[in-house]
């Protein structure tokens, strides 16, 4: 018999889906009911309302004691997706990606092969929801399942981060990871902010990149509404600048003309 201490449990977020700069971090975090308790003792809760030291001592017993899985989008993957596909739909498809994999394992499903499949295993997968109609991205994960019967359980809200430890767990993997790519993004381009359009550093950052290089850099999700204003006001400004050179030019050489009419006159 399963018991339900036994049940399986899935906790999805997301780090990183509004910033300008750098990659947005997907996290699995898979433990079971039993575990429950000890994320409650350890004050696992929604990764934006930890300190950075709190996140990271979690972050330490979370990869140590429990089975976790991420996938990270770089800027020029979102860039790429985003052309033929909403945002939504790129998250949807990648916490379906990472349930997939764990299905896999627990059902022991190999590739093309269905049959025989153990069926009795409680699995509930609790994801924090980006789509503000929940029952429909409830029924999108579920329709890019592999595998689904009674026995696994869809749970999909917004503030599930803060609501469920189990996706209190996966934000703080998704933050922590996140975190740490834009501390190397540092090492390599400077000062860049935390890579959220509402920061003025990572605003400051990308006007002067732009400015000295012309171009947006590597880490810069060009598809971003910010990203475009920026590129398109520094073109503005450079077509200024190189009218007011010509016009600045063609007085000049008008002054140089009416000099040269003088000096004939007199």
């Amino acid at each position: 018999m399963y018991e339900d201490n036994d049940t399986i449990i899935l906790g999805l977020d997301e780090a990183g889906r509004g910033p300008v700069l750098g990659p947005m971090v997907i996290a699995l975090v898979k433990a079971t009911e039993k575990d429950l308790k000890k994320f409650e003792e350890l004050g696992f809760r929604d990764s934006k309302k930890l300190n950075k030291s709190k996140r990271n001592g979690l972050y330490d017993i979370i990869m140590e004691n429990y089975e976790v899985k991420t996938i990270i989008l770089e800027a020029n993957e979102i860039d790429s997706m985003i052309e033929k596909t909403n945002l939504n739909n790129i998250e949807i498809g990648v916490f379906s990606k990472l349930i997939n994999k764990v299905l896999k394992e627990e059902y022991n499903i190999k590739k093309g092969n269905m049959d025989d499949i153990y069926c009795n295993k409680k699995i509930k997968i609790y994801i924090d929801a980006c789509s503000n109609d929940e029952r429909a991205f409830k029924n999108k994960i579920k329709s890019k399942l592999i595998f689904h019967n009674k026995n696994i359980e869809i749970i999909a809200e917004h503030g599930a981060d803060d609501k469920y430890k189990i996706v209190s767990a996966a934000s703080i993997i998704a933050k922590v990871v996140r975190d740490r790519i834009i501390d190397n993004y540092k090492n390599i381009y400077g000062e860049i902010g935390s890579g959220y359009p509402s920061d003025r550093i990572t605003i400051n950052y990308l006007k002067n990149y732009i400015k000295e290089h012309g171009e947006l850099p590597d880490i810069a999700r060009k598809c971003w509404k910010t990203s475009k204003n920026i590129m398109k006001n520094n073109n503005k400004r450079k077509e200024e600048s190189v009218n007011n050179k010509n016009c600045n030019k063609k007085n000049e050489n008008n002054s140089n003309k009416d000099k040269y009419i003088q000096k004939k006159l007199f």
